[in-house]
Order: C-alpha cells, then sequence, then structure tokens
C-alpha cells in the first residue's frame, strides 16, 4: 500500500472519529439536560405530581416530545445546526420531566445504580460495534421487524402487570434495543463516512445523537424495571 493511500485512510478514519466524537458529546449533554430537570422536578413534590397523576398532563408531554422528535428527525438536515440543537435539547428536558416520575417508584441509588450499569453497558455495545467486523446492516430489517412485534406484545403485557409474560417480555426487550443500539453505532459510522461532504454535517450529528440517546433511554427504563423496586 502506498503512502498516499495509507494518508487517504488516515483521514477518512479521522473524519469518522470525529463525526463519532460530536455524535457521543451531543448525546452526553442531552442526558445533563435530563438528568438536571428529572432531578429538579423530583425535588418538587407538587409538580411531580402534576405530572405523574393527571393524565392530561401526561398525555400532553407524550405528544409534544413524539412532535418535536418527528420534526427533528425529518428537518435537521435542512434546518440551522444552532434550530437542531435547540429541539434536540428541547426534547432531551421534555424527558426529564417525563422520566421524574420514576423518582416515585424507585430510590435514587436504584436509579443512579442502574444509570450507570447501562452506560457501561452501552460503552460496550459501542466497542463491538465499532471495533469488531461484525455487521449488521444486513440484519437491520430483522431487529426492526421483533421491535415492531415486541412493541405490540409490550402494549399488551400491561393489562397482566407483573405477570411471567410481561417480565419476559422486559428481558426480551433489552436483548432487542441491546441488538438495535449495535446497529444504529454502525449505521451511526456510515453516515459519518459522507458527513464532511454534506452541508447539513450539524443536523446528521444531531440526528445521530437522538438515535443514540433514544436507545440508551428504553435500555435504561428497561433496565431499571428489573431492578429492586421500593417496599
Amino acid at each position: 500500500m502506498n503512502t498516499e493511500a495509507v494518508k487517504l485512510n488516515d483521514y477518512e478514519e479521522a473524519k469518522i472519529n470525529t463525526f463519532l466524537a460530536q455524535t457521543y458529546l451531543v448525546m452526553a449533554l442531552g442526558f445533563v439536560v435530563t438528568g438536571l430537570v428529572a432531578t429538579a422536578t423530583s425535588n418538587n413534590l407538587e409538580l411531580l405530581l402534576q405530572i405523574s397523576l393527571n393524565p392530561w398532563i401526561s398525555f400532553g408531554l407524550f405528544i409534544i416530545q413524539v412532535a418535536v422528535v418527528t420534526m427533528l428527525s425529518a428537518a435537521a438536515t435542512r434546518i440551522s445546526p444552532i434550530a437542531a440543537g435547540f429541539f434536540f435539547f428541547l426534547y432531551a428536558a421534555l424527558t426529564g420531566l417525563t422520566l421524574s416520575s420514576i423518582f416515585l417508584v424507585y430510590t435514587e441509588q436504584e436509579i443512579a445504580s442502574v444509570f450507570w450499569i447501562t452506560a457501561g453497558t452501552f460503552f460496550l455495545i459501542s466497542m463491538v460495534a465499532l471495533l469488531f467486523k461484525i455487521r449488521l446492516r444486513s440484519y437491520g430489517a430483522v431487529i426492526f421487524m421483533l421491535l415492531s412485534g415486541w412493541t405490540i406484545a409490550w402494549t399488551v403485557s400491561w393489562l397482566f402487570p407483573l405477570s411471567t409474560f410481561n417480565w419476559a417480555l422486559t428481558y426480551i426487550g433489552i436483548a432487542l434495543f441491546v441488538g438495535l443500539t449495535a446497529y444504529d453505532i454502525q449505521r451511526i459510522q456510515e453516515i459519518g463516512k459522507e458527513a464532511e461532504t454534506q452541508s447539513a454535517k450539524g443536523g446528521l450529528v444531531m440526528i445521530g445523537a437522538l438515535t443514540l440517546y433514544l436507545d440508551f433511554i428504553n435500555l435504561f427504563l428497561l433496565i431499571l424495571r428489573t431492578s429492586r423496586r421500593r417496599s
């Protein structure tokens, strides 16, 4: 391999690594926003009970979150990076409001320990997805089909809380989101190869950060559900 080819490969790898670093940084900042909002809300008992017990507020937050995610996913590459960042952090803050209700069910120690367990799991998934030559692109359709079936079954399982079926779906969901996270990481890595040539690189970073943020949150909530509940 000649010197120019080596330099070109190094340059391509550096571009991808920069894109991934920016994506992970934005995702991490999103978690900081979520954590601060969730903690502040949990310290305001009146607001916490309103969010947790008032169905109109809960449903309203859900609708707004869906709207923000849909808008950001559809328009991130067409709007300015600042606007895309605003909507990403808005979603992170709204998620903090929604997640504050877990403080009524789990102890702070449980939440903190599960967060770090999830972070460690996420780190290992990232290393496997990025360093090992296991290409998951061909399995993407299968993963999404399984997730669709799981989502339907998960919705039905709420009619049978604490049943064996319900708990089995929790562990199946963890396995599926591990696979989805690895797939998404490799997909974002592929996007990083072309990001430098795109005028909307900032928007692509936001989409990547949002994707990984959602994977992490779902994995965190599923792992949290398996932890010991407050008696």
